[in-house]
């Protein structure tokens, strides 16, 4: 008789332990939701951009391990079919910096249907007192004194790909100081992300003379004892200094750089050291070498050469077909969160205004942005904090782009853009708020759904988002198991109906025992 009691009392607490994890547990997870309960969140408001966009902000508290700082972050998924995740500056050429906002509204003019929601800063930039060092400047940085251009030279500082084409190569080793490698991350054309070291080799065949010779780079700084490559999506001028040898080629048609390319052109004209630079202009490439050896590597071509150039890409963390197919990618650097595993970036408590890209463990992807340099309103997230927050956050992959005065981010609000952020640049008044120019932008926007059937010849409203100066909560801040409408989510209900099926066939499971033990 104990026995069967004890069948009986087993089976219910089985079954409504089951019950209790389902209920507990959503088929849906929600992300960033569960900010609003960590201990060092304060003043936490979040509201809808668009539907799958949501916008939090939040102030971590004084005494916490991050300090007294403000932060944004803007959740999405990133293979939602109506959403586009884009890096670009919006302009002819990759060395025109350009604010967040202005880059996001000239995306929409550019790209009739969609709409930028949110966007933020992107890459690093080859500044000019320190990588881009100007001749007769006299600038010195990291032991380096030499000049490297006539002019000043703002090109993005890792791999960047623009709608498939591959707009730089990462920093190369021959552009003074080199401060180790950097990483990029990527997104594919359905909206798969992931966090890369990619590697681009360029190799350069002329056809004429057989002579075969491997580029250091593309669209980087024209640097000593260096060959580089520029494109028409590079700048317009490299600024190359007097000592440079060019070989310009011009190509029949349009030509998109990427992995798998093998484009032929010609040869149109030589510009030897001291020659008159030639401009660049649509579907022209033109190689430029500096130092003896490299321009000995090159000095045999000639006008009329058939010259055949070879693309190939392979990722450093072994996930080359990815990188060869992406369809977006910035770079970036200080990786703090690798397939799920926070890493340390040491330094204590210093800390700088900082944007940030990541994925969820729950397949979100983040644009994050948080304000410093400003005491009593943001101090900066500590760097010896970012592994903690890895943590809080749940990240799979995180990595810090540009930062400091860069640090932007740009939400629609209304019909209109707000400014979410005070940069801590400062404007003419001398107070903060000033958003700068940067090099290029992360933005994420809506558009037709890509797994829609064909459209039709109707017309569709463009997203908007209620303007606000605070981000107001929503209704589904204030119960995470609740809809819109305050009643159980999906997942909720199904997971209640499941508990009861089981509660139910476990019960039977024991009536039939129970009477066969009677009649045994």
């Amino acid at each position: 008789m104990l026995r069967k009691r004890m069948i009986m009392i087993l089976t219910v607490v089985i079954a409504a332990v089951m019950l209790v994890c389902l209920i507990q547990k959503p088929v849906a997870v929600n992300g960033m939701e569960g900010l609003k309960d960590l201990a060092w969140v304060q003043d936490y408001q979040e509201r809808e951009i668009y539907p799958g966009v949501m916008a939090y902000d939040f102030v971590s508290s004084a005494d916490s391990k991050y300090l007294l700082n403000r932060i944004h972050i803007v959740e999405f998924d990133p293979q939602q079919s109506d959403l586009y995740i884009d890096v670009t500056n919006e302009a002819e050429h990759s060395n025109t910096l350009k604010s967040v906002q202005k880059t996001m509204e000239e995306y929409n003019t550019n790209h009739p249907g969609r709409k930028a929601l949110a966007g933020v800063n992107g890459d690093m930039w080859m500044v000019t007192y320190a990588h881009a060092r100007v001749e007769g400047s006299g600038t010195s940085y990291g032991g380096q004194s030499d000049p490297v251009v006539k002019k000043s030279l703002t090109i993005p500082r890792g791999f960047n790909v623009y709608e498939g084409e591959i707009i730089s190569t990462p920093h190369d080793s021959t552009e003074t100081p080199f401060e180790g490698e950097f990483q990029s991350f990527g997104i594919s054309a359905d909206g798969v992300a992931q966090l890369g070291q990619p590697k681009v080799t360029i190799n350069v065949t002329n056809n004429t003379t057989g002579n075969k010779e491997k580029i250091n780079g593309m669209n980087r700084l024209p640097a000593n004892k260096a060959i580089m490559m520029y494109t028409d999506k590079g700048p317009l001028s490299n600024y190359a200094l007097d000592d440079a040898f060019e070989v310009i080629i011009d190509f029949d048609e349009n030509y998109v750089i990427k992995h798998g390319t093998n484009i032929t052109g010609t040869v149109t004209a030589i510009c030897g050291p001291g020659d008159e630079d030639q401009p660049m202009k649509d579907n022209r490439i033109i190689l430029t070498a500096r130092g003896e050896k490299k321009i000995a590597k090159l000095a045999d071509y000639q006008v009329g050469d058939k010259v055949t150039i070879e693309i190939s890409v392979k990722d450093t963390f072994k996930n080359d077909e990815f990188w060869q197919n992406v369809y977006t990618a910035v770079g970036g650097h200080m990786v703090f969160a690798k397939d799920g595993s926070p890493s340390s970036l040491g330094g204590g408590e210093s800390g700088y205004p900082t944007t940030i890209i990541a994925t969820t463990k729950s397949g979100k992807m983040l644009l994050i942005e948080a304000d410093g340099r400003q005491k009593d309103f943001s101090v900066g997230i500590p760097f010896g904090s970012y592994f903690q927050l890895a943590k809080d956050l749940q990240l799979e992959d995180a990595f810090i782009v540009d930062g400091g005065g860069s640090a932007t981010m740009v939400q629609l609000a209304g019909e209109g853009y707000q400014l979410i952020n005070r940069p801590s640049d400062k404007k003419s008044d001398g107070s903060y708020g000033s958003p700068r120019a940067v090099v290029n932008t992360i933005l994420v926007a809506a558009g037709p759904d890509r797994n829609a059937p064909p459209a039709t010849d109707e017309p569709t409203a463009e997203p908007t988002a209620e303007a606000t100066a605070e981000p107001e909560a929503t209704e589904n801040s204030k119960d995470p198991g609740k809809d819109s409408k305050g009643g159980l989510e999906t997942g909720a209900i199904i997971a209640i109906i499941a508990g009861a099926a089981i509660i139910a066939a476990l019960i039977v499971v024991t009536i039939v025992v129970t009477k066969k033990n009677k009649k045994s």
